[in-house]
């Protein structure tokens, strides 16, 4: 099993993935442009596309696929997916394969709160999570904004429940590229976590059109403030010793959209 990503250096920092298989399939999550994917593969077919919603960076490359591969294009049934024609449900299996004893699986979840109609795709080895490809959900440092066909309290709850239990060795694999500027976020509201302030000073000299970082869980936990909610410096931040997780959640979501 390989995952290829793919950066587009657009204004809104797109990541597409290409998952391959030993038996040959070929996976392509979120095309934002054809082109590279078509570079990528060269003399290779490629098997399905799979979409985590319906904003058109993530999709505008399928036409041009399905015309070259002639492969199906996947997503939520309630997903306005140009060229969709298989639906995926919540935990609906994409792919199962076993290679030298490696079982490798491909499954659909559920996470609505960017949009109504958001799915994450979770790669397992041998039973157990692997790798999230997380879409416009869960970035590395944040969570997506819910400004066109969201919710934020849908989207708490999303994060509150399926992420808050994901494993720490679990490797992240967002739709874009904003880790400076969440680190940024969280060091501004959370002054005193050193795991968000090293991380940033470790960034702070490297490209970031060229240089990516793969993150697991269990760093997420520690630099993501929206998994920190907890946090008594971050409570006294906001002023909001006295709120809940969800309140803390929904203030730093509407703090994030203004950031």
């Amino acid at each position: 099993m390989k995952i290829h990503q793919i950066f587009f250096k657009n204004n809104l920092r797109n990541f597409c993935y290409l998952i391959t298989f030993a038996d040959g399939a070929i996976y392509c999550i979120d095309p934002h442009r054809s082109i590279e994917i078509i570079n990528y593969l060269k003399d290779q077919s490629l098997t399905g596309i799979i979409n985590t919603h319906d904003h058109c960076d993530h999709y505008s490359g399928n036409e041009e696929l399905v015309l070259a591969y002639q492969c199906p294009v996947m997503a939520h049934s309630e997903a306005l997916v140009p060229l969709k024609n298989k639906i995926l449900q919540d935990q609906e299996i994409i792919y199962h394969g076993k290679n030298e004893g490696v079982e490798w699986t491909l499954k659909s979840i559920y996470t609505p709160g960017h949009t109504l109609s958001h799915i994450c795709v979770l790669l397992e080895k041998n039973e157990k999570p692997f790798a999230l490809f997380t879409g416009d959900c869960f970035f590395n440092a944040g969570v997506g904004n819910c400004h066109n066909g969201g919710d934020p309290e849908v989207m708490y709850q999303t994060i509150s429940t399926i992420f808050k239990n994901l494993p720490d060795d679990l490797l992240i694999y967002p739709g874009h590229e904003y880790l400076k500027r969440n680190l940024e976020f969280t060091r501004n509201y959370e002054p005193h976590n050193l795991a968000a302030q090293n991380f940033l000073k470790e960034i702070s000299t490297i490209d970031s059109d060229e240089h990516f970082f793969i993150n697991t869980m269990k760093i997420e936990r520690e630099i993501n403030t929206f998994l920190r909610l907890e946090s008594s410096d971050l409570c006294e931040t906001l002023s909001l010793q006295n709120s809940n997780e969800k309140q803390v959640f929904l203030t730093l979501r509407e703090l994030r959209n203004r950031w």
